[in-house]
């Protein structure tokens, strides 16, 4: 039966992580401590000046440690971006500093304005460094997937980028009660708001403008790329990257407007006008997804099947 789940990396395509990774790794692993640290300090009683010392010095410490002991992490990296699971695994710290807001409703301990401000803090400051890790996580388990040079590579040029009317509605209507919110709270810089999404409300359902709320796919500031490889298929963005393995790729057809890679949920559709050869790169497409690697039975895995 084909998987189509996360492959397996060879023990030769992992490595010592960076020192982009262990920054990141780090910090994120101070972050957390210190946090619980400080948290169990005000549930202990102790002195805000104590806390305020100690968060420092622990994310500081726990920092220093992973550099030096990072080399003992090999592999770790591509551990954490292959499984979509322990990606959001990273998040777990985030939810368990915002549960604490809610500790007090359900036990003994007393809600202080010390204690709550202290969780939200923490869960924000800990989930925008899970972001960071994840996605750092992700990019090492495409690269270390994708070793070899790419067989075909264009920009990819979505023509379903803002295109779709139900984007501006929904961001229409969001203006408009946002803009009501702050009048009733009475700030009226929210009549501009409401405003706004007023206008564009109009002005999608009778067409006002012709296509000035469309948005133009090909105008796009770095826009991302594909690069198609012996794994499958790698969706470049700017500070993330993706891999599709050929066996989640259905099949990949050329219409009159679209190049199309197929799959079971959501299609990868590219705007064939911005597509130099674009029957050239269906020929290569089809090429290198016929004949795809596959696992070899000498690689190591680093997911198990618990996924």
């Amino acid at each position: 039966m084909t998987s189509h789940g996360p492959q397996s990396v060879s023990a030769a395509s992992t490595s010592t992580p960076d020192l982009g990774f262990k920054a990141g790794f780090g910090f994120y692993l101070g972050v957390t401590i210190a946090g619980f640290t400080a948290i169990a300090g005000v549930v202990t009683d102790a002195a805000t000046a104590t806390i305020l010392a100690t968060a420092p010095s622990t994310l500081t410490a726990v920092l220093l440690l992973v550099f030096i002991f990072g080399h003992r992490l090999r592999g770790l990296p591509e551990r954490i971006g292959q499984s979509r699971r322990r990606r959001l695994a990273c998040y777990l710290p985030a939810v368990a500093f915002a549960a604490v807001l809610f500790v007090p409703a359900i036990t003994p301990l007393e809600s202080t304005a010390r204690l709550s401000v202290l969780a939200v803090v923490s869960s924000l400051l800990s989930g925008a460094v899970a972001v960071g890790v994840a996605r750092m996580a992700r990019n090492r388990y495409v690269a270390a997937m994708t070793p070899d040079e790419p067989v075909v590579s264009w920009a990819w040029h979505d023509p379903r980028y803002g295109a779709n009317e139900w984007v501006v509605i929904v961001m229409s209507v969001g203006l408009v009660i946002a803009g009501l919110g702050s009048i009733a709270a009475g700030n009226w810089i929210g009549l501009l708001w409401a405003g706004y999404g007023s206008v564009a409300l109009l002005a999608n359902r009778f067409n006002w403008g012709g296509d000035w709320v469309d948005f133009d796919a090909s105008e796009r500031w770095n826009a991302p790329s594909i690069h198609a490889h012996a794994a499958g298929v790698v969706l470049e963005q700017s500070f993330a990257t993706k891999l599709v393995p050929w066996a989640a790729i259905t099949d990949i057809s050329l219409t009159d407007d679209e190049l199309v890679l197929e799959r079971r949920w959501l299609d990868i559709r590219c705007d064939r006008a911005a597509i130099d050869d674009p029957e050239a790169i269906l020929e290569k497409l089809k090429r290198a997804r016929g004949r795809r690697e596959p696992l070899a039975d000498d690689r190591v895995a680093l997911t198990d099947n618990t996924k």
